[in-house]
């Protein structure tokens, strides 16, 4: 900016009055300095300017990782989302590390953003809960005991309730012998979901099988959803349904089954969660929990912009709001479609 100043004949606060549209300058002055900017290529640096002001207008967005469909879907929505206007978005992949995840939490971002949207991975709400904010920040996921105290904002995903919702369909399709593919030593959102279907289970007088539970290491992988089935298949346990941790590992899955003769959904019926574009165009469409990634993301920005425009961000106790869910019922587990479920 003193370069500028220099080159137009003027004070650097007359630069910085004529590059924000602030102050009083002559049409004369501002072509002046308008000339020396485009001569010089000068470009204002925001983060620089974050410096004073303690605003950067930038948000970061930590995942575990972006090649799982949801995980991309949701990463759109944050960005386009109307709450976001005017506000940058930085996407962060942990890789489900748990000392990444606890950096992200830490600000390590070196204070080049001014809040954090976090969906956990690696971290219990036990583990998260120990690290204290240094920023704005709103979790994505169930919203644990503890949570106001720590000035966290919580967006609900309805775990156990969409894992719950979609069992019942099956059992309500007649469905007695429910295989269940779910993420190994997962003590998050698969814990949840796994709850979700035992309780289904056992309100329809179904005794849980260890035998038809199926961990996998990564189930955002294509591959884990049809390593999954094939064992399963191996095993020659029978089966009439299966419900998958997420979409990723059911169309992993349907491709195996429609290989070894299978039919979905008259053999056997499937339904998985997340409800990413592909669930709409397998063969047959697949049965899938809505977890309303849109809702999610704008309620998550709202809070987190409120919270940001605090002097001070612990100002408030930690929020819970819940996204919803509906059971997108497709081809895969039954012959009528349509949508159940609170939105």
């Amino acid at each position: 900016m003193s370069t500028v100043a220099e080159r137009a004949g003027v004070s650097a606060k007359t630069v910085s009055n004529v590059i924000n549209g602030t102050g009083s300058f002559s049409p004369e002055t501002e072509r002046r300095v308008r000339a020396a900017v485009a001569e010089l290529g000068y470009r204002t640096n925001p983060f620089a300017r974050g410096l004073r002001s303690r605003r950067t207008g930038t948000i970061a967005l930590v995942l575990a990782n972006v090649h799982q469909p949801f995980h991309a879907e949701l990463a759109e929505q944050v960005i386009r989302a109307p709450e976001t206007q005017g506000l940058k978005v930085v996407v962060e992949t942990t890789r489900g590390n748990p000392d990444r995840e606890r950096s992200a939490l830490c600000a390590s971002h070196g204070g080049l953003v001014d809040g954090v949207i976090y969906l956990p991975h690696a971290l219990t709400p036990e583990e998260y809960l120990t690290v204290p904010p240094t920023q704005p920040t709103v979790v994505l996921g169930e919203c644990p005991e503890g949570a106001a105290e720590r000035s966290l904002d919580h967006v609900g995903i309805a775990d156990e309730e969409g894992a719950h919702a979609a069992v019942g369909h099956l059992l309500a399709q007649g469905r007695r012998r429910i295989a269940a593919i779910c993420e190994q030593a997962e003590p998050r959102a698969g814990a949840r979901r796994l709850q979700g279907y035992r309780r289904a289970l056992a309100e329809a007088g179904v005794p849980y099988d260890d035998s038809l539970v199926i961990g996998v290491a990564n189930a955002d992988l294509w591959s884990s959803g049809a390593g999954a089935v094939t064992r399963l298949l191996r095993t020659r346990v029978g089966f009439d349904a299966l419900f998958c941790y997420n979409d990723v590992a059911a169309i992993g899955a349907l491709s195996v089954l429609e290989r070894s003769g299978v039919a979905v959904p008259d053999d056997v019926a499937v339904a998985g969660f997340d409800d990413i574009e592909a669930a709409r165009f397998t063969s047959p469409p697949l049965t899938t929990v809505d977890a309303q990634r849109e809702s999610a993301a704008r309620r998550a920005v709202a809070l987190l912009r409120s919270r940001m425009d605090l002097a001070d961000f612990r100002e408030l106790p930690g929020r819970c709001e819940s996204a919803g869910f509906v059971l997108r019922v497709r081809g895969s587990s039954s012959a009528v479609e349509g949508g159940v479920g609170p939105g």
